[in-house]
């Protein structure tokens, strides 16, 4: 299981009273972030990634804008050596440190994985862009199948929640 928040957890102290649930969907949708099917490829991650690093811009800028998902497919890809469709959270930061991410209309999501995609030398250009400007990378807890979440990285992803910043988690 990895678990990784898109900004520092510790905004609230260890010891303060945090709510029951959290809900950020009202803020995805007031700012126009929408869902978006994956289809049948094996792009889990990716989307995940795409939507915090959406949800870390939005903040930002108080707007929205789609990212592309075949995009950061590709800059994780180009980062690690990968040559398999989608990839872990580390390879896609990687991929987006490297390369940045560009906007959805720069490079749209394909039905099907192409090995071979290179993106043209603008949307490059525009993805550099927003290299690094959405979010701060915490990690909560690196992947390990063989182990659940401690107590301690429970607390950490509720007040990264209770903080407005959303968590990505993969699970096996």
């Amino acid at each position: 299981m990895t678990l990784t928040s898109f900004a520092p957890g510790a905004d609230s102290p260890p010891g303060e009273s945090l709510p029951p649930s959290v809900d950020l969907a009202p803020e995805f949708e007031r700012w126009g972030l929408r869902v978006r099917p994956q289809g049948d490829r094996g792009t889990c991650s990716v989307f995940a990634v795409v939507g915090a690093l959406e949800y870390a811009l939005a903040a930002r800028a108080d707007e929205g804008v789609a990212l592309s998902v075949e995009f950061l497919n590709w800059a994780g890809h180009r980062a690690t050596g990968r040559t398999v469709d989608g990839g872990f959270f580390w390879e896609l930061w990687d991929g987006y440190e490297q390369f940045g991410i560009c906007a959805e209309t720069d490079l749209p999501y394909a039905d099907a994985f192409d090995v071979a995609l290179e993106p043209a030398d603008g949307i490059l250009s525009a993805a550099t862009t927003r290299r690094g400007e959405a979010a701060q990378l915490h990690w909560v807890k690196e992947w390990d199948p063989e182990t659940g979440l401690t107590e301690a990285e429970l607390q950490d992803v509720r007040r990264s929640l209770a903080a407005g910043h959303p968590v990505c988690g993969g699970f096996r």
